[in-house]
């Protein structure tokens, strides 16, 4: 690639030398009124210097919700309470020995012995077993149990879940078991709730809430056990943990560890462990029946309709594949949709000449909702006689997107319609609120046949006792982050080996099961992964890096050493791209020390660039607005998309639009939304009918920007102890309450959209685009389109123009989400990197970060805005390492954030 060639991939962006460092370079817009004003804000600067408290020193990585530690003493006494209540309830309640003789039902009861015995002899175990031995619920009551036969037991159990409804769920039961009160003797602890006391010896929790006790509590005072379930589903947080675990074990060698996993790849952390035992739970308690794709065509004798949308597009390719021609033997590692009719019929041999036709004629990759349809039907209106009549029907597919396209294929399919008083459907993810997930578990009333639409959160978190069938679409959906190209995708994938038989699994718990995997038993024995792929290995590195530099026993290690003694290490290119990310934003200094804003960024349990969003909207006045973008940005857009009105959406979308942004027409659907709310309940649904948003989702972005005051409020940055309960308290009928909580002060520029903008410059740098000669470029020089569902799509801007985006995804094309235009102040002022000032052809040019340039004639209004930045920037620091101050009450800091908002208003 030639000089000419480079310059032209990377104009608007790229630096280089005078005459081509002002093209494309667009003039800098500031007034002599503007430029006054710089002046006299950097003169009062100048003379009041400092506000920083230099003798002030960061926190000491306490957490405020870890509970009081008890003495010793104290300790003890309550256990022998806790014993003498044991034996008591083991003697005289009929309901505790009701559930006992329910346990021992289980396969785990047993191997009960030899588990207590293991754990006694070794360090760690692994405890392994299919879905539904009775693992998660069994083995740490056997601990405890154990421990309650002695009246000076010392047993402080940690069972971590991967998800906060296996956490309460699992608690609700375990409790239930010892017909005790949950928060007693057994309790949970998810982030921002639990159920827990001083009487808690049986603590169930998310991951993350083991990870943050530690960094205030690095040795884990008082544990005894700390039991890792699902080890199997390779999450970020659980393989991290075990890393700090292992490690921890040469500071607790009393410590014992207890790693629970599905049957797959228990090998894999025993030998991680020094070949520590293993035990095995015997199988699940039903047989369960296992059909394919071939099969299901050839019982409920489905055929495809000529020119569906599940039909092969390709008509002349599929003309081919049938010709004489491609009778040769095929290879077992060629897919099914790449066989001719004959090839096919080859490989199934044992299917009809019809079933072929069927296979022959199907497009492998689509999800055909027909089918899915097409086989509850034949299910529940028992045409099949050696399969069970009754029990629940759980349906695995890989979103809610999905979830929702098959549930309306039910409402109108003409078994489901008709006698829609005959089913019940509810659908399982993720996203819905801990009682909307509650529903699942309930029974129905006898003759009422209860379907679950599920994502893989029912393959292993949580288990529906009633479950008899299983329907295993074979897809789910998978985020992957490119770190060379830094973007994340959510990639459809087909499912490995491991999650069909985890699947398989959920259906036999309360009679023999039945499982329809909805792809062929060839591509399940030889195209399929054996294993998912580790979250390690496909996530951005960021926050592991910032929770290895959190964590004591960590210090003082290279991270790369330190992450390279993970079970699967990621790659070094990856921990280096993960470093540089967080350099960009501000976490990490140059000697790769975990700056103030990285340190309260750990504290803050959301992607980091939501975390600055937060902080800088707190210290710049605009809190109640800034968190509503981040609630937002974390959770998911409120706009929905019905699939037959799609136009009509999109201009209902644009009707709202607001300051060119995709992330402040949210903030004004929100706002809006709250009022309608205020004139009742039906008003605030009518509001969300006609703009096509979704009253679930705002509802869940409402609850999370109350909890995000709690988080503040517990870092330190908001001065008040305010609790999630407490913002509740304070909501009324037109609002969320975080206006009123956090009082006039911190909210003062809720209304100031420049700056709102420019708050997001500063916590996405450096996701930005620019507009050149009609076509949009990353600051790399790549070309990327932005979303056809951004309110910005198809928006003509001035050449040169800049946007900030959230996330850059790719499906069919490479898309940026989430984008706001920026002013020429707001990329000044808050963008990472340097500021230089350089000169071409008479022109003073501002480069920021090496590659924003604007170009202006006064050397004047360079040397201002440089310097105004400078001290921006060292007032930001000042602030972050010490919450406490506020800089409003200074004349430095009022003058500097009173200069901005001005400028940036303007």
């Amino acid at each position: 690639m030639d000089l000419e060639e480079l310059r032209s991939k990377l104009v608007g962006f790229e630096v280089s030398d005078c005459p081509s460092l002002i093209d494309n370079c667009p003039d800098l817009e500031i007034d002599s009124k503007e430029q006054k004003m710089i002046n006299e804000t950097l003169q009062l600067v100048q003379k009041h210097g400092q506000i920083k408290n230099n003798d002030a020193k960061m926190g000491d990585n306490t957490c405020s919700d870890q509970k009081q530690r008890y003495s010793e003493d104290e300790m003890m006494r309550t256990n022998k309470i806790l014993y003498q209540e044991f034996h008591k309830k083991r003697q005289n309640s009929d309901m505790y020995q009701k559930m006992q003789e329910e346990r021992q039902k289980l396969p785990a009861w047993e191997v009960k012995d030899f588990i207590t015995a293991a754990v006694k002899r070794h360090k760690v175990i692994i405890v392994s077993g299919m879905t539904g031995c009775g693992k998660t619920t069994q083995v740490p009551q056997f601990i405890l149990d154990d421990a309650l036969e002695s009246d000076n037991f010392r047993a402080n159990i940690i069972c971590t879940q991967p998800r906060r409804i296996a956490a309460t769920s699992i608690a609700e039961r375990v409790a239930a078991e010892r017909d005790d009160t949950l928060g007693n003797l057994v309790g949970y602890q998810i982030r921002l709730d639990g159920e827990v006391s001083y009487l808690t010896r049986l603590l169930f929790c998310t991951t993350g809430i083991v990870l943050r006790r530690l960094e205030g509590d690095p040795n884990l005072e008082g544990v005894t056990h700390v039991i890792v379930d699902e080890v199997h589903e390779r999450s970020e947080l659980s393989d991290f943990l075990i890393l700090v675990l292992k490690r921890l074990l040469v500071q607790r060698p009393d410590l014992r560890v207890i790693l629970m996993s599905a049957t797959i790849n228990a090998k894999l952390f025993s030998e991680y462990f020094n070949n520590c035992p293993i035990i095995n739970i015997p199988g699940q308690l039903f047989p369960v029946k296992q059909f394919f794709l071939e099969d299901i065509i050839e019982q409920t004798k489905y055929c495809v309709k000529e020119f569906s949308e599940y039909s092969r597009s390709d008509r002349e390719l599929h003309w081919m594949l049938q010709s004489h021609e491609h009778r040769e033997a095929v290879s077992d590692k060629t897919p099914d949709k790449k066989l001719s009719e004959y090839q096919l019929a080859m490989r199934y041999q044992k299917c009809s000449r019809s079933t072929i036709k069927t296979m022959s004629a199907l497009d492998f990759d689509e999800i055909n909702y027909d089918l899915i349809v097409h086989l509850l039907e034949w299910i529940v209106t028992e045409k099949h006689k050696e399969f069970p009549l009754d029990g629940a029907i759980l349906v695995f597919l890989p979103g809610l997107q999905e979830i929702q396209k098959t549930f309306e294929e039910l409402q109108v399919s003409k078994e489901f319609s008709r006698n829609i008083d005959r089913y019940v459907i509810i659908a399982l993810h993720s996203s819905f609120s801990s009682d909307e997930q509650k529903a699942v578990f309930h029974k129905p009333k006898p003759g009422i046949r209860k379907i679950v639409l599920s994502t893989n959160i029912a393959e292993t978190s949580i288990t529906i006792d009633d479950v008899a069938y299983v329907v295993d679409v074979g897809r789910m959906k998978e985020m992957r982050y490119d770190h060379e190209k830094s973007m994340q995708s959510l990639d459809l994938i087909w499912v490995s080996r491991t999650n069909a038989e985890q699947r398989k699994g959920r259906a036999g718990r309360v009679q023999e099961g039945v499982c329809f995997h909805l792809f062929t038993s060839h591509m399940y024995k030889h195209i399929l992964r054996p294993h998912p792929v580790p979250e390690i290995q496909r996530n951005s590195l960021e926050q592991v890096i910032i929770r290895t530099k959190i964590l004591s026993v960590f210090r003082g290690h290279d991270i790369e050493i330190v992450l390279q003694d993970l079970i699967d290490a990621p790659s070094t290119d990856r921990i280096r791209a993960a470093v540089q990310s967080l350099k960009d934003i501000g976490a990490l200094d140059s000697q790769m020390e975990l700056t103030a804003l990285g340190y309260h960024l750990g504290s803050i349990p959301v992607d980091v660039r939501i975390g600055k969003l937060m902080l800088y909207g707190l210290m710049f006045r605009c809190l109640d607005a800034t968190l509503t973008m981040a609630a937002t940005l974390s959770y998911k857009s409120p706009f929905i998309t019905p699939f037959k009105k799609k136009e009509e959406a999109t201009f209902k979308k644009k009707e709202l639009k607001a300051h060119n942004s995709d992330i402040q027409t949210m903030l004004k659907a929100y706002k809006e939304w709250w009022e309608a709310r205020g004139k009742g309940r039906e008003s605030a649904y009518k509001y969300c009918k006609e703009f096509f948003l979704s009253f679930k989702h705002l509802e869940m972005i409402s609850t999370l920007k109350q909890q995000y005051v709690e988080i503040l409020s517990d870092i330190g940055f908001i001065k008040k102890k305010i609790k999630f309960k407490d913002v509740q308290t304070s909501a009324k009928a037109n609002s969320d309450g975080v206006a009123i909580i956090t009082g006039r002060e911190a909210n003062e520029n809720n209304e100031n959209m420049e700056l709102l903008t420019a708050m997001l410059v500063a916590a996405l740098y450096p996701n930005i685009i620019q507009h050149v000669s009609g076509k949009v470029k990353t600051r790399t020089g790549e070309y990327v389109d932005i979303h056809p569902n951004s309110v910005n799509f198809k928006v003509f801007f001035k050449n040169g123009s800049f946007l900030v985006y959230h996330e850059k995804v790719k499906t069919k094309k490479i898309y940026i989400r989430e984008c706001s235009l920026v002013s020429q102040l707001s990329l000044l002022m808050f963008a990472g990197g340097g500021i230089e000032v350089d000169e071409c052809q008479g022109y003073k040019v501002l480069i920021i970060d090496k590659m924003i340039k604007y170009k202006t004639h006064g050397s004047e209004v360079a040397s201002s805005l440089k310097a105004l930045r400078s001290e921006l920037n060292q007032l930001l620091s000042d602030k972050i390492t010490e919450p406490d101050i506020d800089l409003m009450s200074s004349p430095k800091g009022s003058a500097l954030i009173k200069c901005i908002n001005y400028l940036l208003a303007k």
